[in-house]
């Protein structure tokens, strides 16, 4: 059975994370642990050591210890059971990499809410966690039904990655799986045609790979504009499955249209 780690805040981007977390562990039969890792701002600093200190965590740790407990509490009819958070004092994404390192999770998953700009997103998937962390990770921007799963593929991008972290999550699962190439570059005739037959040809490798596990896609294409005008693509699908390399910039053209990407992705290693 695969173990899932949400990480959890008293907030909006965490509740719906939760849900969709509950959704997909109804589906594939996981198992769901949470934390909560409380970060003192900068005018919050420990008061010393021992038991000033632990009392101190404490209180801080209570208060917030309810609000989630709250949260959890109102997905609670439609998750499977829930043992109690762990709840943990110090810098977030240490803290979260550790739990990660500690046991072998198959996912993490954390929310975000959908927005326009761009910096969060390119500060999100550049920081220390997505760039350490040993699991596929699902980044869920809004609350979407999984009915349909698109595998996007660009240059750069390993389809046997994309496949199998698909197949582990979602193998037996009757759910529809779509193959999409996006292209965003522009050259001549020539390279145009070159290009057109790479594409082909990763999407007739990553099929071969679904047929192996008797998956058939049920739709499979290539699609070439700039990435402001496919991200209208995906807004029907469930879950997007792809990756980007743990050093992209934000030139990149992939790096772009995931940003831009409303539905939930789901980060493999590239």
């Amino acid at each position: 059975m695969l173990k899932t780690l949400v990480t959890l805040d008293a907030d909006l981007a965490s509740s719906i994370a939760l849900r969709y977390a509950c959704q997909l562990a109804n589906m594939a039969g996981m198992t769901l642990r949470t934390i909560h890792v409380e970060q003192p701002g900068v005018d919050e600093h420990p008061p010393g050591t021992g038991w000033v200190r632990r009392t101190w965590e404490n209180a801080l740790l209570k208060t917030r210890e309810q609000e989630i407990a709250q949260l959890i509490q109102a997905e609670k009819s439609s998750c499977p059971p829930l043992a109690a958070p762990k709840m943990l004092i110090g810098d977030r994404e240490e803290e979260i990499l550790r739990e990660l390192e500690r046991e072998p999770y198959d996912l993490f998953i954390e929310g975000t809410l959908y927005t326009f700009s761009s910096t969060s997103f390119y500060k999100k998937i550049r920081s220390r966690l997505y760039r350490n962390t040993p699991c596929p990770v699902i980044l869920v921007k809004n609350l979407m039904i999984l009915r349909r799963i698109v595998l996007l593929f660009a240059f750069g991008v390993d389809p046997s990655s994309l496949v199998k972290t698909f197949l582990k999550i979602f193998q037996g699962i009757e759910v529809d799986v779509d193959l999409l190439f996006c292209k965003f570059e522009h050259g001549g005739a020539d390279t145009t045609l070159r290009r057109e037959k790479d594409a082909d040809a990763i999407l007739a490798a990553a099929s071969s790979l679904l047929a192996e596990r008797g998956r058939t896609p049920k739709e499979r294409r290539v699609v070439q504009d700039t990435p402001e005008k496919l991200g209208d693509l995906f807004k029907d699908y469930g879950l997007v499955v792809s990756s980007v390399h743990r050093l992209a910039s934000r030139k990149s053209p992939l790096t772009e249209l995931l940003h831009r990407i409303p539905s939930p992705i789901l980060f493999c290693s590239p």
